[in-house]
Parts: structure tokens; sequence; C-alpha cells
């Protein structure tokens, strides 16, 4: 890809209503927007997730849109500790369907992606420079990747087995090996796989598959018994242990951040609306539903909205912050506190351009970085990068 960045620099990113007119590095390093515009206009990239690297840079992993193929590519773009531009990597179209989380074990950064005709995963790493690409096959049959997360130093990682029509959660080493795993069937018919096949080609909703661990259990969002559903499970065991159902495919979990035991921090969607729940207790040993569940109703929210969450310390404060999508095509950050779910206060990132949330994190220096996509001209969707200055944050 033929970068052509071209960079804003923000004094604060609450509204993007004040600019930073002097250079400042000390500053520059602490809070900046980075958009990365390319002379191919037709291209279209989507970020999935961001790693800040050892050296302060940034490794964003995304996906592509091929010519050839009816999965996405995967585009890997480095940056500096001041988001500026230093190289990308479009890898070849021999790996396709990127998944993140874009996971760092080591000193090696890792994600999930499948081979194009044998619809197998593989274990894709990069160094800090978004260099030295590898791709290593899963020992086992598990094609389909959805979601992964670290487990340790295995990858958890959730796919879809669709011979069998089950979502399989398995621990794998960073060398491929299978150390445990396990199918839990989502129903018969094509009424019930045709959301996922719309899923992983990128024709329909993008399902929020989510994969981790609380205390002793793993939990997957994702497909079980006809419904997109929170589903807690024992790999040794064949059936889930607890179950909170959704509503077919118009509900569900978008978001989940285990808190300790069965406390979450989760955000939830249902026929386009969404609520926010900063301290929820859940079944994780019977079933339940998640329409019972209540939350926080936001209307300023997109339909559907894509939802990020991570517990951080800013200001000395422990909250939690959501990141989400908004109808005014703005990134709305909204802070609660990580104890008892109060609410704190709310920021919103987005000026002239429309932007959309893919990950937000806490930096080594207690700052926020959000990566996402905006729109260049409304139309062509590229990377962006948001860094705000924990000391800038309005708590």
């Amino acid at each position: 890809m033929k970068i052509k960045p071209f960079l804003i620099t923000l004094l604060t990113l609450l509204s993007a209503t004040s600019c930073l007119e002097e250079q400042n590095p000390a500053f520059d390093e602490k809070a900046f927007t980075k958009i990365y515009d390319n002379t191919e206009f037709d291209a279209s990239y989507y970020p999935i997730d961001v790693q800040q690297t050892s050296e302060g840079g940034y490794l964003i992993l995304g996906g592509r849109r091929l010519e050839n193929s009816s999965f996405a590519g995967i585009y890997i773009l480095k940056a500096d500790k001041l988001g500026n531009f230093v190289r990308d990597y479009d890898v070849d179209e021999s790996y396709v369907n990127p998944v993140g989380d874009f996971m760092k074990i080591g000193a090696t950064y890792y994600f999930l992606c499948m081979d194009p005709l044998t619809l197998q995963t593989h274990i894709a790493s990069v160094d800090m420079n978004g260099e030295s690409f590898t791709a290593i096959p899963v020992a086992s049959s598990l094609p389909y990747p959805a979601a992964a997360s670290t487990d340790g130093n295995s990858i958890l990682a959730l796919s879809y087995n669709h011979v069998n029509k089950e979502s399989v959660v398995s621990v794998i080493a960073t060398a491929g090996t299978v150390s445990a795993s396990n199918g839990y069937s989502i129903g018969a018919g094509e009424g019930v796989e045709q959301p996922l096949v719309d899923h992983f080609l990128r024709t329909g909703y993008q399902f929020p598959f989510q994969v981790g661990q609380s205390g002793s259990q793993y939990f997957f969002n994702g497909f079980y018994n006809y419904t997109f559903s929170l589903v807690f499970v024992d790999l040794s065991q064949n059936n889930p242990t607890g179950v909170v159902q959704g509503q077919q495919d118009d509900g569900g979990f978008s978001a989940l951040l285990p808190l300790s035991g069965s406390t979450f921090a989760a955000s939830r969607f249902n026929f386009g609306d969404n609520y926010l729940l900063p301290n929820v207790d859940l079944n994780t040993s019977g079933i339940s539903s998640s329409t019972d569940l209540g939350g926080f109703s936001l209307p300023e929210l997109d339909q559907n909205a894509v939802v990020r969450i991570i517990r951080a310390t800013i200001q000395s404060q422990d909250v939690l912050v959501y990141g989400c999508n908004t109808k005014s095509n703005q990134i709305g950050l909204y802070f609660y506190n990580a104890s008892t779910g109060a609410f704190i206060s709310s920021q919103y990132l987005g000026y002239s351009y429309p932007f959309e949330i893919s990950a937000v994190k806490q930096t080594a220096e207690g700052d926020l970085i959000v990566c996402g996509t905006t729109y260049v001209t409304g139309r062509f969707p590229r990377f962006s990068l948001i860094k705000i200055a924990g000391d800038q944050i309005h708590l």
C-alpha cells in the first residue's frame, strides 16, 4: 500500500475544538491524532487491534479487501511513538481472515488467520517492527477462527467448525499444538449458519465474538443452541456450565471484561438498542437471559454499537473505559468507577470526518490510545490512531 499520511495534532480531543499551533515534541508524544491515507483511493482497509511496542511505537493489525478472494486479507502498519507512519506490510493472499486480539507474548506479536483453501486456523506472528511475518498451522482441525485472547503464554481461540456445526474453544501453544479443545453445538439448519457465513465474508453484521477466562472457567461470546449467547465452559466437559442467552442473532453481549469472580463489566445489544453494565453479576453456572440484566441505555450510541472495554488507572483512579460508536459518527469514551460501576464522565473523539472505534488501550505512560476507522471525504475507509494524554482526561 502506498501510504500518504496526513497528520493532525490536537490539544484536546473532547470535540476537537482547539488545536495545538506550535510543535512541542514532549506534548506530541502524549497527544496526537493520525490518519493514514494512501494514493490507492479505491482501497478498503479496516483496523482490528493495536499494540504499543517496547520502544513506544505502535503496531496496528488490520484487514484489507482482496480482489481475488471473498475473505479479507491481512494488513499490518507500524507507527513510531509520535504516531508517524514508519512502514506497512500487505501479507500475501496465502493467509486471510485476520482475527484479534493482537496479542503480545514475550517479544512477539500474535494473531489468528486462516488458509483460504483449507480454512484451517494458523497462528501468525510479527516482530515489534511489523516484520518477520510467520504463520504456523494449528495441529488440530480448527477452521474459521473467530476470536482470540491470551491464556498465560498460550492462545485461547474461538473458532467455528462448519462440518460439525459447533463453536469450538481451544487452548493453543504458540508453536501450534493444542492442549485442550471442545465444541458446542450452534444448532442445525441454514438459518443458524447464514449469519456466521455473512460475518466471515464481511457481507453482513460483524458479531462481537470473544473468548476469555474468568477465574477457573473459560467463556465465549458466540453462537450456541441457535442463539448468540455468552457461554461458560469447562473444556473437559461436553456441555456448558452456564449460558446467558441472547435473542437469536438480534441480541446478546457486545463486550465483556471479567472483574472478579462472576462480576463483569459488560455491554449488551438488543434489536438495535445498547445497554452498558459496568458492574454486573452473571450466572456462570445456570441458564439465564441477557434481557433480564437491564443496564444504562444510551440513545446516542449507534445501532448495535461496537463497544470496547478496558480497565485502567487514570489520575490515580481505578476506572473502566468504554469506547463506543455514536450516531453522530464520533467515538464516545465513557468512564466508570471500576469498583462501584458509578458513572464518572464522558468525552467524544471526532471532528470533520466520521470515526469508528476498533480498540482502546492504555499505554505504558498511562495515556489512552484509540485505534479506529475514519472515512476520508466521507467514503474511503482509512486507519486512525488517537492518543489522549492521561492528565487531559476529565474525570
